[in-house]
């Protein structure tokens, strides 16, 4: 199971990369607070954020930012390790064989351990979501500026004028085309 999540987590990452546009150059050009939806945007900040609250960095994946998501992916591992290292010391330690040959209780090692760990993922996680929020308006933003100046427009329209040419009146009938780069 482990396996597959894993997996499909890497296949995400690889076809969202095709398209990827790099968030950190982005985020100093247009300001996340201006964004307004519009209908054809590419990503949604909504569901970036809750793909990022199932999976820590999956939002950034699905938006284009491979490695950032991998990084608040990594981090959330990191500190789940951190996790179970100090649930596994609480374990082990639970019963010491003491001085006088009995057995006694010593469950505070690997408290603090486990508390940093289970802080970390939810510092990563709350983190995670707000930033896939955030790359998804800054690359919306970015994808409507580059469609902006890189499209093509051609405009079509009837043509009728009268012209005089000696004395005589005649009135051509066409279309003309206007394309701008």
């Amino acid at each position: 199971m482990k396996k597959t999540i894993i997996l499909s987590i890497i296949l995400v990452a690889i076809v969202a990369n095709l398209s990827a546009q790099s968030y950190s150059t982005n985020k100093f050009k247009y300001d996340y607070h201006q964004y307004v939806p519009e209908y054809g945007d590419v990503y949604n900040p909504g569901i970036s954020g809750v793909c990022s609250f199932i999976v820590p960095g999956l939002g950034q994946m699905i938006c284009g930012e491979t490695g950032r998501g991998l990084a608040f992916f990594g981090g959330y591992i990191g500190c789940a390790v951190l996790f179970e290292v100090g649930a596994a010391k609480i374990v082990s330690n639970s019963w010491d064989y003491g001085n006088n040959g009995y057995y006694t209780t010593n469950s505070s090692a690997g408290v603090g351990t486990m508390l940093v760990g289970l802080g970390g993922m939810a510092i990563v996680s709350i983190w995670s979501i707000i930033d896939a929020v955030h790359v998804a308006k800054v690359n919306n933003m970015y994808i409507r500026d580059l469609r902006r100046t890189s499209a093509i427009k051609v405009e079509m329209s009837p043509y009728i004028e009268q012209l005089s040419i000696n004395n005589q009146v005649t009135t051509p009938v066409g279309m003309t085309m206007r394309v701008k780069f």
